[in-house]
């Protein structure tokens, strides 16, 4: 599916955690990395950088080492700018197809994605983004959530509005299951209430029966012939609301949207509604934005 990605590190203690989960990116197919730092430039330009840069060095041959041991080839790189613009980059001039994020920390992985370099990663992006989700126990420890040792695919929440940037992530998803890594699939969108003129309510009904039918074949495409157990789920409220439901009802081990689209899904890197996800998403949330021919 995905057979070479980038990981953001900031060299954090919240990104050494993050880099010793990362075992599961075989399961999209992933063989090689681009372990890649990025220290600006006041950083750089400061007098004590060499001393900086060493140690730099040495903590990111270190994580290095450890992807390594997960089998993985990996190029390490430290490359100095704005991150937000080097990591997108990096990713369209060399073709990387998959960024990673951890969504903790500081810096990079740090103020996390709700604000600051990695919040810019996904406004610029035009790549799928993972985004891992590390929290602080009540011991003060840093710790990822949601990857166990079956991994992050076992069982994908697909959200979907039938936009073209949902579509467009329901092909990623069918790569992915086509790994043979998928156990189980569930299919989910939610008429969002907030759309729907008030007198169009008494149409529900209608609307519900057009997009059972989409669901359905959406479902007939994933469970032939790679005998996934695929549900799927029609809800009527507030988007946002309704997803994170089923993330805590359910027991998905990732959550995957696209990033254009109409209703909620169009405002995901712009509006409340992305950020509101992954604040409280406890699984990684794979992003997968709408490619535009130019």
């Amino acid at each position: 599916m995905m057979e070479r990605a980038i990981i953001a590190t900031d060299l954090s203690e919240a990104s050494d955690i993050m880099v010793r989960h990362l075992g599961f990116l075989k399961d999209f197919g992933v063989k090689s990395l681009l372990l890649l730092q990025c220290p600006d430039y006041q950083e750089v330009a400061s007098e004590v950088f060499p001393y900086v840069a060493t140690i730099q060095t040495e903590a990111i041959e270190r994580q290095k080492e450890v992807l390594e041991g997960h089998g993985f080839v990996v190029e390490s790189r430290i490359s100095p700018g704005s991150a937000k613009r080097e990591i997108n980059r990096i990713a369209e001039e060399e073709g990387y197809p998959l960024i990673v994020v951890g969504s903790q920390g500081r810096s990079l992985v740090g103020g996390a994605f709700l604000g600051g370099v990695a919040h810019e990663v996904m406004l610029g992006t035009k790549k799928p983004l993972l985004i891992i989700r590390l929290t602080v126990n009540e011991h003060k420890h840093l710790s990822v959530t949601g990857i166990s040792e079956r991994g992050v695919t076992n069982h994908v929440l697909y959200a979907t509005d039938f936009s073209p940037g949902a579509d467009e992530a329901f092909v990623h998803l069918e790569r992915l299951v086509d790994t043979q890594t998928v156990d189980r699939v569930t299919l989910l969108h939610v008429q969002d209430r907030s759309h729907i003129e008030p007198h169009l309510v008494e149409r529900l009904d209608e609307f519900n029966d057009v997009d059972e039918k989409r669901l359905e074949e959406m479902k007939g495409r994933l469970s032939t012939p790679n005998g996934v157990q695929v549900t799927t789920k029609l809800v009527y409220g507030n988007p946002h609301t309704e997803i994170l439901r089923e993330l805590e009802e359910g027991d998905a081990t990732m959550i995957m949207m696209g990033t254009q689209g109409r209703g909620f899904l169009r405002e995901l890197f712009v509006g409340s509604v992305s950020q509101y996800i992954a604040r409280r998403s406890e699984v990684p949330v794979l992003l997968i934005p709408l490619h535009k021919e130019v």
